[in-house]
């Protein structure tokens, strides 16, 4: 029995982005985001709408519209931790945010990315459409500790682990794990000072 996309891609293998099953599961939750950021703000069932499709969502925590999440269930998020404007989160794995982390406008959080080789990314597996392209992925989990600062703009790459209580500067592009208790600044990102 072959494995699905959404196995491969939860195992860290090379999967196909245009699957059939992960487009309509991703289609699905574009409209529930869709739902939860047209909502009025002081609407009281806002947040249950995103809790919805959430994998792990707390009691207390809040997230500014507009927010973008690719399948949601793979999402979780800690106690009281909140996540600003315009923050996109790529989940074809694992996002793990921690307690009372703070997320910045515009932060980008991606666990998939695609081979660096055109003709290791770009490929073409319909026999009976022979000009549709198709394209590789392969996915790593993401884990930002508590207590965290994640600066407006950031951009976290696959694979990435944050520790609990650290500062990452705005615009910082983070491509290895950062240690706890530290900031970390610059493109790529690196520790500046330990606190």
């Amino acid at each position: 029995m072959s494995k699905s996309a959404k196995h491969q891609m939860l195992a860290g293998e090379p999967f196909l982005a245009g699957d059939p099953d992960l487009i309509a599961h991703a289609g699905r939750t574009r409209a529930a985001v869709n739902k939860f950021n047209n909502a009025d703000y002081d609407d009281p069932n806002r947040m249950e709408i995103l809790r919805a499709i959430l994998g792990k969502a707390p009691n207390e925590f809040w997230v500014e519209s507009p927010f973008y999440v690719e399948y949601g269930e793979m999402v979780e998020i800690g106690e009281r931790t909140f996540i600003n404007r315009n923050c996109s989160i790529m989940d074809n794995h694992f996002v793990r945010i921690g307690s009372e982390t703070l997320i910045a406008p515009n932060v980008q959080i991606l666990t998939a990315g695609h081979p660096i080789h055109a003709h290791e990314r770009c490929v073409y597996p319909y026999p009976d459409e022979p000009e549709r392209m198709n394209f590789v992925n392969k996915a790593a989990p993401v884990t930002i500790g508590d207590q965290c600062w994640i600066g407006a703009g950031a951009i976290i790459v696959p694979g990435v682990t944050i520790g609990d209580r650290t500062t990452i500067g705005a615009g910082a592009v983070v491509t290895k794990d950062i240690p706890s208790d530290c900031v970390a600044v610059g493109s790529p990102a690196r520790v500046i000072k330990e606190l």
